[in-house]
């Protein structure tokens, strides 16, 4: 289950099954005496057997505390605990304006909607990104325009934006950036281009939540910028995102479209074309607690990473981090194998399956994609984004993830390969 944690672990005298839970028990005896049962045995546990998932939410009696009180408050939709989320959110980034949403696709959705996004737009997207980011573009009747990415840093390559940009000039409304894994773009040769030609900045920061460009946190530079709060995020409302912005007039049309667009003075009555989007407070309250935490948990994914790239060098090439990027959150960890090592990829999945060890692929490039074939425009073909999904990894990292989990992990690619080379 999504939110459940099973380790077995074998001694000489027994098998120890020990389940970690989030808020989302309902009918067993006591959260307290299970965890109480997990820190009994698990000195046992460790180092005899492991699972590592790929993700897990950090949810603890902080945030169990903060949504009974929620619950108990029979205020359980969108109300004051949003608004505060939304002025805290604001506070951390250092936005004039935010507008929490359900999800991170309907944050991408709603900005699309407000800036007036539709048939025949031209829009650039990055040929590697979630699906997300080009699905909600495809849905408004938008042509996304595919570009390539840069093999080291996995971002949009700046040297091909110029020219897909004269390929199709005279119908790009605005391009999409994404940060990958959390880190930022080359913000300023990006805003040099798209000054040039009036194309303006859509950023999908859905995993950049802490990420700081030259010492600016993203979501503070200026445009639009989207966050996504999924449970793998480093921080979660389970399900959930936003839109923050210095656009009072931007924000404001979010907050209508997110609510049926119906004008907030007259009940029923719809000023502008919306969908429900809104979130709950029931989130907005786990959002409100991890906010109080993300810089600690960011600083434990950022050690986790260092100790990632320096142990597994000799077979790993991890993104390349700029000196412009000031501050990398590591929503993920992704690397792609050193060119000797790709052969043998789907035998490294398998061992690491096999170890309990969780990972994932991310992504397959938009242009490979069945559900935007003859749907995405190609003016140049993409080649780095195929190299990367080919030969890309992702490891485990979340935010509670200890350096004895770590170093299971290393320790179990350094096997595989003391094996296979």
């Amino acid at each position: 289950e999504p939110f459940i944690n099973l380790y077995v672990c074998r001694t000489e005298d027994n098998i120890y099954y020990i389940i970690t839970t989030s808020l989302f028990a309902s009918s067993w005896p006591s959260l307290e005496s299970l965890i109480n049962l997990a820190l009994i045995l698990e000195i046992k546990m460790r180092g005899v057997y492991m699972r590592i998932p790929w993700s897990i939410p950090d949810i603890g009696s902080d945030e169990i505390v903060a949504i009974q009180e929620v619950l108990k408050s029979k205020w359980l939709s969108m109300g004051p605990k949003v608004k505060e989320f939304e002025r805290r959110l604001c506070e951390y980034v250092g936005c004039k304006h935010a507008v929490m949403l359900n999800n991170g696709t309907s944050a991408l959705l709603a900005t699309y909607l407000a800036l007036n996004l539709g048939s025949n737009d031209y829009v650039i997207v990055p040929d590697y990104t979630f699906i997300a980011t080009v699905n909600a573009l495809i849905v408004l009747g938008v042509k996304p325009v595919v570009i390539d990415i840069d093999p080291d840093t996995f971002n949009i390559q700046i040297e091909f934006l110029e020219r897909v940009i004269e390929k199709v000039k005279d119908k790009i409304r605005a391009i999409v950036t994404v940060d990958v894994a959390g880190m930022p773009c080359d913000y300023n040769s990006i805003i040099k281009i798209c000054d040039e030609y009036n194309v303006r900045i859509i950023e999908d920061a859905a995993e950049a939540l802490g990420a700081e460009y030259k010492g600016k946190k993203i979501g503070s530079l200026g445009w639009p910028t989207i966050f996504s709060f999924h449970a793998a995020k480093q921080l979660t409302t389970i399900e959930g995102g936003a839109v923050t912005t210095n656009d009072l007039e931007l924000a404001s049309k979010i907050h209508l479209i997110r609510s049926h667009g119906e004008d907030p003075h007259r009940k029923y009555w719809h000023i502008v074309l919306g969908l429900n989007l809104r979130p709950m407070d029931l989130q907005a309250t786990l959002g409100l607690v991890q906010l109080e935490k993300i810089d600690k948990y960011i600083e434990n994914r950022q050690n986790i990473a260092r100790l990632y790239s320096e142990e597994l060098s000799d077979y790993l090439l991890p993104q390349v981090v700029p000196n412009y990027v000031s501050r990398h959150p590591y929503m993920f960890y992704i690397a792609r194998l050193r060119p000797i090592y790709v052969k043998l990829k789907n035998k490294l999945l398998d061992y690491l399956k096999g170890k309990g060890i969780d990972y994932r692929i991310p992504w397959p490039p938009i242009h490979m994609q069945p559900c935007c074939r003859g749907k995405v425009i190609i003016p140049i073909k993409p080649k780095n984004s195929e190299i990367v999904y080919n030969a890309a990894i992702s490891l485990p990292l979340y935010n509670s993830m200890n350096v004895e989990e770590a170093e299971y992990v290393i320790k179990t690619i350094k096997e595989f390969f003391r094996t296979y080379r």
